[in-house]
């Protein structure tokens, strides 16, 4: 049995599962991190871990987890593994969530893939498929302030921008829809973009898109975009169970 944890920014997802089968999965807010998440009765192997969330998060984990007499390792990206290279200046610069997504999708998907994560953060990132070495490279990628990120933001260095619920506007007659549609139209031009440059150099490009807001991107893309496009929740989780496997 291995327990796989996600620590994001905002929430924290786990996962207790076998090689067949989920036994187990849930969702906290990281900074509750300190609480008793963890009490099961099922023998664990192995506990891996990706954390973007700092240091203090993953010392609080550790001593929360030091009863389960097993292995816990915090994966690090590396300049390779398995059929995933890394094409970052400094590969161990990469953050383990983007470094375990695209592992994720290199082991599912023999295509080049455009991967983005919507959610504190916004990453879109690119990967490369060598068809003739089956081979996937992590080329790079952009990271963007998530959509309540933004708003925070902007809500606390401009007097006049304050934090309301917008929705998708063109174009926005009122600052919450500008704010909100300006969020959008960011993320679907980077994906764009990242498409665009991937379909130039590769064929068959796919888009994965992943985190708490997918939904909202997906359903404001193009047409023509979209049929290129399938979401996968738990990229970062999958990452893990395919380095609790080997």
């Amino acid at each position: 049995m291995f327990l796989l944890i996600d620590i994001g920014n905002t929430k924290t997802k786990w996962m207790l599962r076998d090689d067949k089968s989920i036994y187990k999965q849930g969702t906290f807010f990281t900074e509750d991190i300190d609480q008793d998440h963890f009490e099961f009765d099922e023998k664990i192997k192995k506990i891996l871990i990706s954390n973007v969330a700092g240091f203090e998060k993953e010392a609080i984990l550790k001593i929360k987890l030091k009863n389960f007499s097993c292995p816990i390792e915090f994966i690090k990206p590396d300049k390779k593994y398995k059929y995933l290279l890394n094409g970052y200046q400094e590969p161990a610069t990469l953050g383990a969530d983007r470094w375990l997504s695209a592992l994720s999708v290199s082991h599912d998907i023999k295509k080049p893939a455009v991967i983005v994560s919507v959610g504190t953060a916004v990453t879109i990132d690119y990967v490369s498929y060598d068809q003739k070495n089956n081979r996937h490279t992590f080329e790079g990628g952009v990271i963007l302030p998530g959509l309540h990120l933004t708003k925070n933001t902007l809500s606390n260095d401009t007097a006049d921008l304050k934090n309301g619920e917008g929705v998708y506007q063109m174009p926005p007659i009122d600052t919450a829809n500008a704010i909100q549609s300006g969020f959008i139209l960011s993320v679907l031009g980077n994906i764009k973009s990242f498409f665009e440059l991937a379909s130039n150099q590769l064929k068959d490009v796919v888009i994965i898109l992943s985190g708490g807001d997918a939904e909202l991107i997906h359903q404001h893309m193009d047409e023509d975009l979209k049929k290129y496009v399938s979401i996968k929740k738990d990229l970062v989780l999958e990452g893990l169970f395919i380095f609790a496997k080997s």
